[in-house]
């Protein structure tokens, strides 16, 4: 059943950069995933949130149909030219279409390993890598609406299989009481976002995120917007990431700490190395590669942290509020991006080392505090 939760994650980026790639204005490229973001900023947590006290297949369902009737509406947007389309698309999607806390939970649900759910987050974000090199096919092998046809199949089919196949797991049992859009919000306010230890490891991934996505948005951006996301050494590096996490015992602290000094010493070497300009192509591949491993790594076991201590009728909540700082990480990058685009290139090395230190300073205290917290079973 985690291939299909695997799928679903594939299918919603896949179609996505579909769309936002399929020829608009550059200006309208940009304005989609901003607002999208934004919307998702606020309610990704409640969507995930809700489907901690509903059926996951139910919740599940919803947000894949969700995410296709609002794409059709792109499409009016696309033959007509009216913007309500375009507007119905963007709140439809950011307000209710988000799919990957649920399907993480889903997951999580299933299995109460963290060697596994680490190794399925790796996996996920694999998927999204995959998902994000789409419009190379579109560029090289498919038209843009052959892509965007594609990416329809694998949401509907992605429906499909869910409908028939996928079952919530037997031992997550759904409480009785089932409550409203406001007592979610309250409870997430009350309950994560007043707690400082949860707090302090939100804001440290804010930065860790952000000093992703400003690099990575250099080459194309404002200028066949998006840029590829994720480089291919990236991608390359998580397939190294999944091998390791296959067969590794390490304790998540461990991984996490290891992960996170790789990935600050490629920031500082490449930074060195575009400042006294003795930077190589291999040479910035093989970091890139490097980085790739480490990110993966960093980011599956920061999952397992921020759960590992939370009863499982949180996880959606927890993955949501994840998922609504990774949507605002995306929106302050390209800001930074534009409000400096034209900056050395040691510059930008420069400014992903400051974001990531800051963000390893926070995670260091969010895991000296999290070792007080009593373990939820």
């Amino acid at each position: 059943m985690h291939q299909i939760l695997l799928f679903c994650l594939l299918a919603i980026q896949f179609l996505y950069i579909a769309i936002i790639r399929i020829d608009p204005l550059v200006r309208d490229k940009i304005f989609i995933p901003l607002m999208v973001s934004s919307l998702a900023f606020f309610f990704a947590p409640i969507q995930g949130g809700l489907s901690d006290y509903y059926c996951r297949k139910k919740s599940l369902l919803f947000a894949l149909l969700i995410v296709l009737i609002a794409s059709i509406f792109f499409v009016f947007w696309f033959v007509w030219h009216k913007q309500v389309y375009l507007f119905i698309y963007i709140f439809m999607l950011g307000i209710a279409g988000n799919v990957a806390p649920i399907a993480l939970s889903a997951f999580k649900d299933i299995t109460r390993k963290f060697t596994n759910f680490r190794f399925f987050i790796c996996l996920a974000l694999f998927y999204y890598f995959i998902g994000d090199f789409g419009h190379l096919v579109s560029k090289y092998f498919a038209s843009s609406k052959t892509i965007l046809e594609t990416g329809f199949f694998f949401i509907i089919g992605c429906i499909i299989l869910v409908f028939l196949i996928f079952k919530d797991a037997k031992d997550r049992e759904l409480p009785e009481q089932r409550p409203s859009i406001i007592e979610q919000i309250k409870y997430i306010y009350h309950n994560f976002l007043e707690n400082k230890v949860f707090m302090i490891g939100l804001i440290g991934f804010l930065f860790l995120e952000v000093s992703l996505y400003q690099f990575s948005f250099r080459t194309e951006v404002f200028d066949g917007f998006l840029s590829r996301v994720a480089p291919l050494q990236m991608i390359l590096g998580a397939m190294l990431g999944l091998a390791f996490l296959k067969f590794s015992k390490m304790k998540d602290e461990n991984i996490f700490i290891f992960a996170l000094i790789g990935s600050f010493i490629c920031y500082l070497v490449l930074f060195l190395a575009n400042f006294f300009d003795f930077i190589t192509r291999p040479y910035s591949m093989g970091l890139l590669l490097f980085f790739g491993f480490n990110y993966s790594l960093l980011y599956s076991s920061l999952y397992c942290l921020f759960t590992r201590k939370r009863h499982h009728h949180d996880h959606g909540k927890i993955f949501g509020l994840l998922d609504s700082i990774d949507s605002i990480s995306y929106v302050v990058a390209i800001i930074i991006v534009f409000v400096i685009r034209k900056v050395p290139m040691q510059t930008i090395w420069l400014i992903s080392l400051v974001l990531l230190g800051v963000g390893g300073l926070f995670f260091y205290r969010f895991l000296k505090y999290d070792k007080d917290i009593p373990h939820i079973k």
